[in-house]
């Protein structure tokens, strides 16, 4: 069985919100495995892989064994680090381990609560990291350096960062599910006025952080056709790591064209070019991370980002719509549950089923992590 003989047959989000303090991580967790299983028209006790978060109490956290208890049936595949249990780097691992005949039925995902109070934000990593926190960089900082990098080579702007915020913002505002729905329409000039966080990101340039959780289950084609809905082959993946996240400050020399090998890989394993494919749904911590992307996948070359978004490239009614419901910037950021929400945007344009849905999407790239988390994993989705 090729990898394309894999292909993901059930999605599920849970609400996103900026703090859900009537949830827990394994409420959220168990609500996104369970509702991606019903989605695919499949009972628990199907379920013989996991890659999906145990946040506990119960069983033992970390350890996706834990979910026996859940699904009621032995499991034959198990997958237990952090980014293994979502998003793209979790969507190929399940479906190698299927391809290669090691389990049948596998879930991806988890979920988040209980982490944000009042003026609380994101890190890079759980643990201390010696020469990154001790100049009190975080995650904003560190991408603003690659960034100014850009910037300071090419020429790109602030306003074309900001195109890129207002354009994805207001896709968000649109979405009902969104953390930020209704909280648009954004213009460059709001996003210029907003505070200054780390030169070159205003407040509106970086994504918003909050909990909630998804989930996505894979089986093989061929099971997937007698399923509830037409299945999500994948037919391409890839990935690529210049070292530890965040384990130093990163210069653009190093991670400014990471992805590329990795977009190259899984395009060439599905027979397109990036201009060939409908719809993108790929990370965005902040702006810049959408233009640095449209030049790795291939869209312009190195340098050509900003103008190439300027030009409405990424809108809805452009020739590449990216992150139409909104993404990390208005949509959700929910820790590592945000991987698996870019996969479930991409089924569900390739259903024909999303919010802001781009007509006649029949290929999808799904992608994660980016330049100052010195990894980067994407996906190519289509119809099977």
């Amino acid at each position: 069985m090729a990898l394309r003989d894999v292909a993901v047959v059930g999605v599920h989000a849970t609400e996103q919100a900026r703090t859900l303090p009537h949830r827990t991580s394994l409420d959220l967790a168990q609500e996104s495995v369970l509702g991606a299983l019903a989605d695919a028209g499949l009972e628990p006790h199907e379920v013989d892989g996991v890659a999906a978060d145990w946040p506990g109490p119960g069983g033992r956290r970390g350890e996706p064994a834990s979910w026996t208890s859940v699904l009621g049936g032995p499991l034959s595949w198990v997958s237990d680090g952090l980014l293994d249990a979502a998003g793209a780097r979790g969507v190929m691992k399940a479906a190698a381990a299927i391809s290669a005949g090691l389990c049948d039925v596998a879930v991806v995902g988890g979920g988040l609560a209980g982490r944000f109070g009042r003026g609380q934000t994101v890190n890079g990593a759980e643990d201390f990291i010696e020469f990154t926190d001790v100049w009190g960089a975080y995650v904003v900082p560190l991408f603003a350096l690659v960034a100014q990098g850009h910037l300071q080579r090419f020429g790109t702007t602030p306003e074309q960062l900001a195109t890129v915020a207002a354009t994805i913002r207001n896709n968000g505002s649109k979405n009902p599910e969104a953390v930020m729905s209704g909280r648009g329409p954004y213009t460059v000039d709001d996003v210029l006025a907003s505070p200054m966080l780390a030169t070159p990101f205003h407040l509106l340039d970086v994504c918003i952080a909050g909990e909630g959780g998804g989930a996505v289950v894979l089986t093989s084609v061929e099971r997937a056709r007698d399923l509830r809905h037409p299945p999500i082959a994948i037919l391409g993946a890839g990935m690529e790591l210049s070292g530890a996240a965040y384990a130093a400050p990163p210069e653009y020399d190093t991670v400014g064209r990471l992805g590329a090998r990795a977009a190259q890989r899984a395009l060439g394993m599905a027979g397109l070019t990036a201009q060939q494919v409908d719809v993108f749904s790929v990370y965005d911590p902040n702006s810049f991370e959408i233009i640095r992307q449209m030049e790795v996948l291939g869209l312009c070359e190195e340098g050509e980002g900003g103008p190439f978004v300027e030009d409405g490239n990424i809108g809805l009614d452009g020739k590449h719509p990216t992150n139409p419901d909104g993404g990390c910037l208005a949509y959700a950021w929910n820790g590592t549950q945000q991987m698996t929400l870019k996969i479930v945007e991409a089924v569900r344009q390739l259903r024909g089923t999303a919010v802001n849905q781009v007509p006649g999407a029949e290929t999808a790239v799904a992608a994660n992590a980016g330049s100052a988390a010195a990894h980067y994993e994407l996906v190519v989705l289509g119809r099977a």
